[in-house]
């Protein structure tokens, strides 16, 4: 494997990790490694891996090799208050689009009941786990999903 397929591996094995809500350690419990081996594979210590410790890590994500091997999407660390208003109106948009009330919308794209509508409402706001979570399911970039021009 060479040099950039693990540099697309590290990065997708990050992000899906990150919109699975699993933590460093959820993740190596679920494949049998350290925490330390999670954190040290992520961060570039770890160079190289075995194929088996890659086809453990894409099971546990619940992704196959070929979705770690593709280049990794862009990893959004923060979302200012003007992205977020701009990813729920287009969330609005998308889901009058496609002719679905607000509590079935949710359950298309994995929210909880009340979740959407409150935040529509501006009584709560997602976590930015949860925009991951919702561009994954609409498969769309988030960058797409809030605005983000850069």
């Amino acid at each position: 494997m060479d040099a950039e397929m693990i540099e697309n591996i590290r990065a997708n094995v990050r992000y899906y990790r990150i919109v699975k809500g699993l933590s460093g350690r959820q993740l190596s419990a679920a494949i049998g490694l350290s925490p330390t081996w999670i954190c040290c594979f992520e961060s570039g210590i770890i160079r190289e891996s075995t194929p088996e410790n890659l086809q453990m890590l894409a099971k546990a994500l619940g992704k196959k090799m070929s979705d770690l091997i593709k280049p990794p999407k862009a990893v959004i660390q923060k979302i200012s208050p003007e992205e977020a208003e701009r990813g729920l109106q287009n969330l609005e948009r998308i889901r009058k689009q496609k002719g679905r009330p607000v509590r079935q919308f949710e359950m298309d794209i994995g929210l909880c009941e009340g979740h959407l509508y409150k935040a529509l409402a501006g009584r709560r706001k997602f976590a930015l786990e949860t925009w991951w979570k919702v561009a994954e399911a609409l498969d769309m970039d988030l960058k797409t999903l809030i605005g983000r021009t850069d």
